[in-house]
């Protein structure tokens, strides 16, 4: 009789064993792959995410969830994020994503250069907002004003980079532009970046703002902005309009009256916050989000005389220190250089 008892008892563990393996580490789901993206909202806990889990056909086992959820600690973690999983995922698996915060993120690349209208495009296409939604958090005063930022907008703040978005600021433009700004002050030392703009006779915001200037209007070599930079810096000390296409343009831009995306000599005569062909010194705020590289230049500007430069239509720039000589280079690489490829 004892005999039998034994026997039985080491069966019964042999299937709990069994049983217990099946339902942590394998999957024994049928039929189609269902993904499911997993919202975990602020209150949620263990019961509930095994709820969701089972509901959407991804676990079997609510109860073997939350067991292995308690020992792995994860109802100790739980934080309002997103995470990916489907129904082929063993109940061991989506404990060990959730543990180890392998979260749901959305890859979105934001170029250097870009500004808040593109932004707003780039994320909107990712489907990860409306258009819209994000010009409308950059240029609320009361947002603005949070980042101790002197400015009507964020427009030069939002760093270009390669972000991995969590999925769960989906609808949330909110948090993707504090993202982005964050991203911009762990790259710019405000207190450092204001001593260099401040030695060079410039506030922050206007260092921010000469940078995006620059962004748009050096060439290719990373050099040619250092010496950019030169000749607005130049030029703001003479009192000279800086003179910048790449102004003008923002501000049609800004005003909803750039379409076909071809500058035609009206536009330089149209006034605009920005148009700094008819107004002296630095437009109102930023056109675009500049680089590291070009925010450098703006407050270590290379030491010339120039006051001048065109384009070679090579990606690079030649430049001068007097309106005869810059004359003589317009006529040989934009005037000529057109009229023979016509």
């Amino acid at each position: 009789m004892r005999y039998l008892l034994v026997v039985s008892l080491v069966i019964l563990i042999i299937l709990g064993g069994i049983t217990g393996y099946v339902l942590l580490f394998e999957n024994s789901q049928q039929g189609e792959l269902k993904e499911y993206v997993l919202i975990v909202e602020k209150g949620d806990n263990l019961y509930t995410i095994a709820k969701k889990l089972k509901s959407n056909g991804i676990i079997e086992s609510e109860f073997a969830f939350v067991i292995l959820g308690r020992l792995w600690g994860i109802d100790r973690k739980l934080v309002p994020t997103a995470y990916k999983f489907n129904n082929a995922m063993s109940v061991f698996k989506i404990v060990d994503d959730i543990a180890n915060e392998r979260i749901y993120t959305i890859k979105v690349t934001v170029p250097e250069g870009s500004t808040m209208y593109q932004i707003d495009k780039i994320f909107a296409e990712k489907g990860l907002i409306e258009r819209g939604d994000i010009l409308r958090v950059v240029t609320n005063r009361s947002i603005v004003e949070k980042y101790g930022i002197k400015s009507d907008r964020l427009e030069g703040y939002l760093f270009p980079s390669t972000y991995f978005v969590p999925f769960y600021y989906k609808g949330k433009p909110v948090e993707i532009v504090d993202m982005m700004v964050k991203a911009f002050f762990r790259k710019v030392n405000r207190v450092e970046y204001e001593r260099m703009a401040r030695d060079v006779g410039l506030t922050f915001e206007q260092a921010v703002t000469l940078a995006s200037i620059i962004e748009k209007e050096a060439g290719k070599p990373k050099e040619e902005k250092y010496l950019v930079s030169s000749v607005f810096h130049n030029r703001l000390k003479r009192r000279i309009q800086l003179a910048s296409c790449a102004t003008v343009i923002y501000g049609l831009v800004d005003k909803g009256i750039w379409h076909d995306n071809n500058l035609k000599k009206w536009h330089l005569s149209y006034d605009t916050p920005y148009n700094t062909y008819i107004r002296v010194g630095l437009p109102k705020s930023p056109i675009c989000n500049p680089s590291l590289e070009s925010l450098k230049a703006a407050v270590m500007p290379a030491n010339t005389d120039y006051l001048y430069f065109v384009s070679k239509n090579d990606g690079t720039h030649i430049f001068s220190k007097t309106y005869k000589e810059h004359m003589e280079y317009v006529r040989i690489y934009q005037i000529d250089y057109w009229k023979y490829r016509r």
